[in-house]
Order: structure tokens, then C-alpha cells, then sequence
């Protein structure tokens, strides 16, 4: 009998043990996920693959730049953020086509397509190992959400054990225009 106890004791031990093995480990979502790189706007900062640096930043109600040789303009009810960075590849020829920025809820706004065809846009861009590579990424986001953002930067949109760079914004560092003016040279 005491045998019997002492058996049924066990199995419920290691059932417990068990449950909380499996209630602690990561899912796989985690443990596949992005490689996160973290630092400020002010920095340079580097992940494994690449490395940026956030120049300038400019919030407008209007975009205006020239595509294909025609005059065109971008309003919006929300706001538009244009970032002006540099961007450096450390081993390989890289092309970061996932750029979005983290609002103040924790919503992710990806680059606006209304902006397509802007002068220096980065995802139209290759950048080459040694070679720092300036552009601009265009973002449109409701105004309520420019209190505290951050840019979220990788090569590709869901990126698994890759690297992604976080770079929270400085609300100081953030100029305001009506309108903002994109050329060849920038904002």
C-alpha cells in the first residue's frame, strides 16, 4: 500500500514538474524570432548585419516630390514622418525593405505606399558592405500615436533569427513643417 502511494506521489510530481516546464519554456514565435538590436536616436546603432544612424527627422501634413517628372503632393489627416538615415551593411549586399515605426499604443505603421516613387527612398536601394548608403523612409501614422515612437528596422517583414534595430526617437529631435519638400538631396 505504502508502495502504491509512494508511486502515485511520484507521477503527480512529475506531472506538476512537467506543467511548469512546459508553462515556463518560450514559444516558438520567440524563439525563432528577430534578433533585437536597441539604442537611440543620437547613436549609431549595430546589429550583426547592419548599422544605422537616423539623421534627420521631419513631420508634415503635406509631402510634396517629383515622380517620373510630374509634380505630386501628399495630404493627410494624420501626419507624415519622413526619416533621414544612414544605413551601412557590415558583411553582405543587403536591401532592408522592412521599415515601420512603433506608435505610442504599440501599433506598427509600415512605410506608406502613398509615398512611392519619393526621391531616395531606401527600400529601392542596395546597400554594399563598407559603403555607408543615405535615404529617407516615409511613414504615415495618426497623430495621437507621435508621442513615443520608435523605428523598426530589418531586411524583411517577419524576420526570424535575423536582425532587427530598434532606435527609439527623441521627441526633441523631431522638426515640424506644413509642408515637407523631398529632393534628390533629401528633406
Amino acid at each position: 500500500m505504502i508502495r502504491l502511494l509512494l508511486s502515485l506521489l511520484l507521477v503527480g510530481l512529475a506531472a506538476l514538474v512537467l506543467a511548469f516546464l512546459q508553462s515556463t519554456t518560450p514559444s516558438y514565435a520567440v524563439l525563432t524570432g528577430p534578433i533585437e538590436t536597441t539604442g537611440l536616436q543620437k547613436d549609431t546603432v549595430s546589429s550583426q548585419t547592419f548599422s544605422i544612424k537616423v539623421d534627420k527627422i521631419v513631420r508634415a501634413k503635406t509631402i510634396a516630390f517629383t515622380r517620373y517628372g510630374r509634380r505630386v503632393e501628399r495630404q493627410t489627416d494624420g501626419v507624415w514622418l519622413i526619416v533621414s538615415v544612414e544605413l551601412q551593411s557590415k558583411n553582405e549586399t543587403l536591401s532592408v525593405n522592412a521599415a515601420a515605426i512603433e506608435g505610442a499604443s504599440g501599433r506598427l505603421y509600415r512605410q506608406s505606399h502613398r509615398s512611392d516613387g519619393a526621391p531616395r527612398l531606401l527600400p529601392t536601394k542596395e546597400v554594399q558592405p563598407g559603403l555607408p548608403t543615405k535615404g529617407i523612409f516615409i511613414f504615415e501614422l495618426p497623430e495621437n500615436e507621435t508621442s513615443s515612437m520608435t523605428l523598426v528596422v530589418s531586411k524583411q517583414q517577419a524576420p526570424q533569427l535575423e536582425s532587427e534595430i530598434r532606435v527609439k526617437l527623441d521627441q526633441n529631435g523631431i522638426e515640424t513643417r506644413e509642408r515637407a519638400e523631398i529632393g534628390n538631396d533629401g528633406v
